[in-house]
């Protein structure tokens, strides 16, 4: 195979902002809030004993510096939204647990990024200050959440005055590099500033600066463009692992074991960490119910769910080839290549089997959160019933006029009573009739008698009713 890799800035500026913004706009703010406590815990504390633990293991196994060994620590410690989250939704993950893993996939890398400028400062200098460090991580979050919501004010400001679906996506790419950048350029985290403005625009979605029509094809483009992203990085890291393996020091068996090692330590501290009591730093009557200790099965399914992406291929591929005073930094290629396995390893073993995992521990969402969805369902087709009521009776409104729309919602309220009598049987009437509506659309189609616009505007409708009634039924 041929060598070959990308440029670290590239990774940062290029694709990264995407892939942070992304992952925040479809985050739920809510949620975030409601599972604050954990997401700080791992996006903080966790990435910390994960980078000691590691720098440990890396410098008695594999023979590196201490201040080398702790920027393969820092690297490794965040997971990676893309990585952790397309899984979990693929497979249904509840969504409590998707949140954790969500707010703590976008937070750690601010966490991560600024103790990986500090050990990379220690191992080109040789100079460390820990209160420094403190300060910055305190500096850059400020900064950045107040550079993330002013991008995102601006951004949702700007679409107000604009109702076209390919200029709102273009503006959405561009909204992401004009949060990243600007915070960067401060000495900020911009990843964080790129997540902040998602995570404002998600929320202010449903609101009049967006419309149906943009928010459709919005979530097609950027599901896609995030796909081609993930597979280009990982891609490049499979046609770079076997050169900075050759360029390693030492024999390969020693990095064959060191890498062991250390893979063995990412995946091992975060399942204990999950078990350790931190539930008792708050107070029992300081929590609701919707932050319940976890049960077992939980803390097992987000311990295997921390695989390793985007933010530590960038990371690896940043580290510097040369010390402040112009020597080799010795062990850069150790690290890459360690930090590569904890990459494969990671994306392999625990994203490959954790849809077993969860399948064999029967893990389900939660009931009150079913039951709050089924309600907001319920309590749109009544107001729309309500409503059509009163046209009625106020305007005058003749029976052929609202007699289907009435039909429509009282058929849509009567499937989401609790315990719904035949609701499965209309289910599958609708899905019958979707099918023959399509075998007649394409009888139409072969007999000349529609062209292929008039196909797939009415295709497009069908499939619009087909997803709807698929989202209600799961």
């Amino acid at each position: 195979m041929p060598s070959a890799t990308l440029d670290p800035k590239v990774v940062l500026l290029g694709l990264l902002p995407l892939l942070a913004y992304d992952a925040a706009i479809t985050t739920s703010p809510t949620a975030l809030l409601r599972h604050a406590r954990s997401i700080g815990v791992l996006a903080v504390l966790l990435v910390l004993a994960t980078a000691v633990s590691v720098a440990t293991v890396a410098h008695w196994a594999g023979g590196l510096s201490w201040p080398v060994a702790f920027v393969l620590g820092t690297a490794v410690g965040p997971t990676d939204a893309a990585a952790a989250t397309s899984v979990a939704r693929r497979i249904g993950l509840p969504r409590r647990l998707l949140a954790t893993l969500e707010g703590e996939a976008l937070f750690n890398d601010a966490t991560a990024l600024v103790l990986y400028a500090a050990a990379v400062g220690a191992a080109t200098t040789g100079t460390f200050s820990a209160l420094h460090t403190v300060g910055s991580i305190l500096y850059a979050t400020v900064v950045a959440i107040v550079i993330g919501l002013a991008a995102g004010f601006l951004g949702r400001l700007g679409r107000s005055f604009v109702n076209d679906p390919p200029i709102e996506i273009a503006a959405s790419i561009l909204l992401a590099y004009a949060a990243y950048l600007p915070a960067e350029e401060l000495g900020a985290s911009g990843l964080l500033a790129a997540v902040v403005a998602g995570l404002y625009l998600g929320w202010h979605s449903s609101s009049g600066a967006f419309s149906a029509a943009t928010r459709l094809q919005s979530e097609v483009f950027w599901q896609t463009l995030v796909f081609l992203i993930n597979a280009v990085l990982f891609v490049f890291v499979g046609l770079s692992f076997h050169a900075f393996t050759a360029a390693a020091r030492g024999p390969l068996s020693r990095l064959a074991l060191t890498a062991v090692a250390v893979v063995a330590t990412v995946i091992v501290v975060r399942l204990l960490w999950m078990w350790a009591p931190w539930q008792h730093l708050v107070p029992r009557r300081a929590r609701g119910a919707r932050t319940a200790e976890r049960s077992p099965r939980e803390r097992l399914v987000l311990g295997w769910s921390g695989m390793r992406g985007a933010i530590t291929l960038a990371a690896l591929l940043a580290v510097p080839t040369v010390t402040s005073h112009g020597q080799p930094l010795a062990g850069r290629d150790d690290v890459i290549s360690l930090g590569f396995a904890v990459i494969i390893a990671t994306l392999l073993i625990q994203g490959m089997t954790l849809p077993a995992l969860v399948s064999r521990l029967r893990l389900s969402e939660h009931p009150a959160v079913a039951d709050a969805e089924r309600e907001a369902r319920l309590a749109l087709a009544e107001a729309a019933l309500a409503h059509i009521d009163h046209a009625v009776l106020t305007d005058g409104l003749p029976a052929e006029m609202t007699d289907g729309l009435r039909a429509r919602y009282v058929s849509q309220a009567r499937r989401l009573q609790p315990q719904a009598a035949g609701a499965d049987d209309e289910i599958a009437l609708q899905r019958d009739l979707t099918c023959l509506q399509r075998g007649v659309l394409s009888r139409l189609r072969d007999r000349g008698r529609i062209g292929v616009t008039t196909l797939r505007t009415l295709q497009r409708e069908l499939d619009l009713q087909e997803a709807a009634m698929e989202r209600s039924v799961d």
